[in-house]
């Protein structure tokens, strides 16, 4: 039995040398071949950690790590300066180490005078977005060949909306990434609407006081979208389109309301126009012609429009304040308006009530059996012409809220 043995273990030795021996030289394995090589890549993501820790008040953080193999000159200036941007007034943030590994195996770590806390490019142009700043982090000595490792936390120190908190997270597609995780840390008792794209489920575990997302992603190939799609994962306490409503009516309600200075000024475009439809295009064509638009897309300078009447001072503002000033304006006129909330690049997803779907503001007046939708940013397009990307995204999905029962409908 023994002997038996040994002579198959012989014999399938044998083979297997045989067939190594008639294998044509030069040919590379089909392990080999099917290995991915990123040789040519500017920069290669190793790992990338997104973790989101949720409190019962809304408050939180959202802790970004990074390692990234840097593989040219490309690379370098790519990543030779490193840059977060947050709003300082509800959010901070603290940077526990950026970090180089170098060749020879040592680690530069980045000084405390490597990070700059600048305003934010917009600012110059806008002073009043004084909100949104940037931390500049230079990376030391960083060459091709060397390993960048940042750790970055934002906090959220006050809540946006009391008892509230959202989020959406889409993987990279764009860079190689080779081990993407993704975290979401929630209180157990908080009721939260989840939505994933196919493919995308977590791992759910539970601690102590707290249940906890988990998604792992590995290594694909780059992708370029032909149109904007949903995030693969999205997150809201929000229950519904209503309590969105609620939310964001509260935001505006007093920030619309006219000043002195804005009636006299709506009297004077008004006086002597005949029709409804003429005094409406008249404060249409002044809030549009006469108020430079700062791009800045909704959220990232907060969701709380400045006050009509420091826009109508400033004469500029962002989509929310421009919107705000028309409002007012229509207001002071007799007209009430409302301000919807859409996307202009996607369409608006209903499962999910959540303020992050959205990113402009547009204006809607009714007037009789009709609707006139109004874009104060398009500044010298037409009256009552919106592009394109937002007549696509107004008509597939948007959020619109009026005042007095304050609500949110997705239409």
């Amino acid at each position: 039995m023994i002997r038996r043995t040994a002579s198959l273990v012989l014999l399938v030795a044998t083979l297997y040398a045989a067939a190594t021996a008639q294998k044509p030289e030069g040919k590379p394995s089909e392990k080999s071949a099917d290995k991915p090589d990123y040789t040519e890549e500017s920069f290669v993501v190793e790992q990338l950690k997104t973790s989101y820790r949720f409190e019962k008040d809304g408050t939180g953080r959202k802790e970004l790590y990074a390692r990234i193999k840097v593989q040219s000159e490309a690379g370098v200036e790519q990543w030779g300066q490193v840059v977060v941007g947050y709003n300082s007034a509800n959010e901070r943030i603290e940077i526990p180490y950026v970090r180089v590994h170098k060749s020879d195996a040592s680690v530069i770590t980045a000084p405390a005078d490597a990070v700059q806390d600048l305003s934010a490019p917009v600012e110059r142009e806008a002073p009043v977005y004084t909100d949104y700043r940037q931390k500049h982090i230079t990376v030391p000595g960083l060459r091709p060949g060397e390993v960048l490792e940042y750790d970055i936390v934002t906090v959220t120190h006050t809540a946006l909306a009391p008892r509230q908190f959202w989020m959406e997270y889409d993987f990279d597609k764009s860079n190689i990434v080779l081990d993407e995780q993704l975290e979401i840390n929630i209180p157990k008792e908080r009721t939260v609407k989840l939505k994933t794209k196919p493919g995308s489920d977590p791992k759910i575990t539970e601690e102590k006081d707290r249940r906890i997302y988990r998604w792992k992603e590995k290594a694909k190939k780059k992708k370029r979208r032909s149109e904007p799609e949903a995030p693969a994962v999205q997150l809201t306490t929000f229950s519904s389109w209503e309590e969105v409503g609620a939310w964001y009516s509260g935001l505006e309600k007093d920030r619309r309301q006219p000043t002195p200075e804005i009636r006299t000024k709506v009297e004077g475009l008004t006086k002597g126009m005949p029709t409804d439809s003429d005094k409406i295009q008249a404060l249409y064509d002044y809030v549009s012609t006469n108020f430079r638009y700062v791009s800045l897309s909704l959220g990232l300078s907060r969701y709380q429009p400045h006050p009509a009447g420091d826009v109508f001072h400033n004469q500029y503002g962002d989509c929310k304040d421009k919107h705000t000033l028309l409002e007012s304006m229509l207001d002071a006129a007799g007209y009430r308006a409302s301000s919807v909330l859409i996307n202009s690049s996607r369409k608006l997803d209903p499962d999910v009530p959540s303020p992050s779907q959205f990113d402009h503001v547009i204006t809607l007046l009714p007037s009789g059996k009709d609707e006139i939708w109004m874009d104060t940013t398009a500044e010298v397009a037409p009256y009552r012409l919106l592009s394109y990307n937002l007549r696509k995204e107004a008509g597939a999905g948007g959020a619109r809220f009026r005042e007095g029962s304050p609500r949110g409908n997705a239409c």
